[in-house]
């Protein structure tokens, strides 16, 4: 009898405890490519584990760089975390004053569903969908930009002229 009142116990906290937490994980389908930068040369592609680096006048270069499973994790984290696949509040037209203007494509599929999301500069004043959107992609950037691989590209040559 005590076995099976500790064993009931047991398989009630265990239920709780399911109950409480909605961290079910990152799914097996999640995947993301994201265009960005100055006329959205740069690209990271997780669903073929390409990245494309702007070289600005030296043209464009494109490398197979992925992203481990721990870091595809916390990028989704972050993602649930700012609710990318919600009704996010992105205005269709902006104008900071920012030349050379700036673009950012966003395409997510993740549980059988998928979602884009585009945009231009970010201001001061934007939305804060839109602040969350560009952390995350200076987030991610921060993360491509310290592995090895990338390190090995050639760097960009010139810049962009503010005109």
């Amino acid at each position: 009898m005590i076995t099976f009142f500790s064993l009931s116990i047991a398989l009630l906290i265990v239920g709780c405890s399911s109950l409480v937490s909605n961290d079910v994980g990152m799914p097996e389908d999640f995947n993301f490519s994201l265009s960005y930068g100055v006329d959205g040369k740069r690209k990271i592609d997780t669903f073929d584990g390409t990245i494309v680096k702007d070289l600005v006048s030296a043209g464009r270069i494109e490398a197979d760089i992925s992203f481990t499973e721990e870091e595809m994790e916390e990028i989704y984290t972050k993602m649930m975390d700012i609710d990318i696949m919600g009704d996010l509040d992105i205005p269709e037209e902006q104008n900071c004053g920012s030349i050379p203007g700036t673009i950012s494509v966003w395409y997510i599929e993740m549980n059988g569903e998928s979602q884009s999301i585009g945009y231009g500069s970010v201001c001061k004043n934007s939305s804060d969908d839109l602040k969350n959107l560009s952390d995350l992609e200076d987030y991610i950037h921060e993360m491509l930009f310290h592995k090895e691989e990338y390190q090995e590209l050639p760097e960009p040559v010139g810049g962009y002229a503010n005109s």
